[in-house]
């Protein structure tokens, strides 16, 4: 595997990064889902489509670090067969930024319910038995026959508590990477949340993988939720998980690149110059790597098919997802049973809410603005609580936010009344759809909307209320 070096995953927010000359800088990792949309084409037959923003997508390859690609929408550690449109673009990305391999998360995000498949809009910890690793196995092999590259999945992060009738996280990642003949993108910091929070300790999970087929590691900082330690992607990296990357990487003989994560709306709390001190350091693990490579022989790369038999991942599936997002069910069996109760559920269904909710208000944030000015917070947490519970999500944020806009005016009718708030909603959902369907749509507005928005901008109502006439008509870009 190729020696790339140390990076950072690709943020708007962390680009004047990737375009200094610096040398502790050489790894540009993509996660590509980030720059594309979901859309339904009108007159498709197909139905649905990913679209990545073609003018991102040439900025990102312009710039001069070794790209990879992770992508983080179509995991491979489920049931549900991601068989989409996604696979295309996928490899267009892999062949456009020339990426040495690609790798996905070891987790699910979708459900087979009665009614067909749902989204659960984040990503779930797999079943950790036999049957599991057969799933992911498939998965892997179905992905990787269709990829230019070689393809390692990311070992998880995993809330809740360990059970008698699963593998390790260790032997599970082991298994799977063996039957796959993949490779591994070890997160250093999911595997000592895991362990923080109850689970395997990090040095006996190291102990049971396959190191020779680690080609990436992944660190990053984290922070308390509770008495939950969380894989937020929040903070510089503890030193504690420093000293063991230390440990792990001289171990690592096919070690390809070092990577630290940052979610970008935490960026500004550690500061560029924060983020370079953690290159810095990433530099001087990165000396520790061994001098030489180990070769492993592949197999040839071939499709697979779901192994027949029976196994409980599927129903594991539904009861884990459905009590992430907080739907009611009653738990079919004892196994169920042990699960609804555990307490990582609870940290779950907080992360999932607040997700959805970043979502929505990012792409209707006059809507919720103007909700939050007139109703407060408490009754908008309850509104979205509400909506939470009655939905499933969509899988990308424009289809979440519409789901949400379809929700919320059919309760327009039961809220206090709110100035201004159909206008504002009929325009954020107008502006959604246009992108989503390429449809037209033509608001009539009752009072001035740069005046409302310029307002709401400030995080403030009007100071004038006077009406008008104005009629817009919102098209689909080209």
């Amino acid at each position: 595997m190729r020696r790339l070096g140390v990076g950072l995953v690709y943020f708007s927010e962390l680009d004047p990064l990737f375009r200094e000359d610096n040398p502790d800088l050489s790894v540009l990792e993509l996660e590509p889902e980030t720059f594309w949309e979901k859309i339904h084409p009108v007159g498709s037959v197909d139905g649905e489509t990913y679209l990545p923003n073609a003018q991102a997508m040439a900025k990102i390859s312009a710039l001069p670090q070794h790209k990879l690609v992770h992508s983080v929408g179509f995991p491979v550690g489920g049931s549900v067969r991601h068989d989409g449109h996604y696979v295309t673009p996928l490899v267009d990305t892999v062949t456009a930024l020339g990426a040495p391999w690609a790798s996905e998360h070891l987790s699910f995000n979708a459900i087979q319910t009665g009614s067909g498949v749902e989204q659960i809009g984040f990503l779930l910890p797999p079943r950790q038995t036999h049957a599991g690793v057969n799933m992911a196995v498939c998965n892997i092999r179905r992905l990787a026959s269709q990829l230019p590259v070689p393809f390692a999945f990311e070992t998880g992060v995993n809330y809740l508590q360990p059970r008698s009738d699963e593998l390790s996280d260790g032997k599970f990642f082991s298994l799977i990477a063996e039957e796959a003949d993949c490779g591994i993108l070890l997160d250093l910091h999911n595997l000592w949340v895991n362990e923080r929070n109850g689970r395997q300790p990090v040095d006996e999970a190291i102990a049971e993988l396959p190191l020779e087929r680690v080609w990436e590691i992944h660190l990053a900082g984290g922070m308390m939720l509770g008495d939950y330690y969380l894989d937020s992607h929040s903070d510089a990296i503890p030193d504690l998980l420093l000293d063991i990357a230390a440990q792990v990487i001289p171990r690592l003989p096919n070690l390809g690149a070092l990577i630290f994560e940052m979610l970008p709306g935490y960026v500004p709390q550690l500061g560029l110059d924060g983020v370079k001190q953690q290159l810095t350091r990433l530099n001087e693990l990165w000396r520790l790597r061994p001098a030489e490579s180990i070769y492993v022989p592949r197999r040839p790369v071939v499709s697979a098919d779901r192994l027949d038999g029976p196994c409980d991942v599927v129903e594991w599936e539904r009861t884990l997802g459905t009590l992430a997002l907080g739907h009611s069910q009653t738990p079919a069996d004892s196994n169920q049973h042990a699960l609804a109760g555990d307490t990582g559920v609870k940290i779950l269904q907080t992360l999932v809410g607040e997700f959805r909710d970043g979502r929505i208000s990012r792409a209707m944030r006059f809507t919720i603005t103007l909700m939050l000015a007139h109703l407060g917070p408490a009754a908008v947490h309850d509104l979205l609580n509400d909506y939470h519970i009655s939905t499933f999500p969509e899988d990308f944020a424009s289809g979440e936010a519409d789901r949400f806009a379809q929700y919320l005016r059919g309760r327009l009718a039961t809220l206090p009344p709110v100035p201004f708030l159909a206008n504002v909603l009929d325009f954020e959902h107008a502006l959604i759809r246009a992108a989503l369907y390429g449809a037209t749509s033509r608001i009539e507005w009752s009072v001035d909307p740069a005046e409302l928005f310029s307002a709401l901008e400030a995080g403030r109502l009007p100071s004038s209320t006077r009406t008008t006439r104005i009629i817009m008509d919102i098209v689909p870009e080209g």
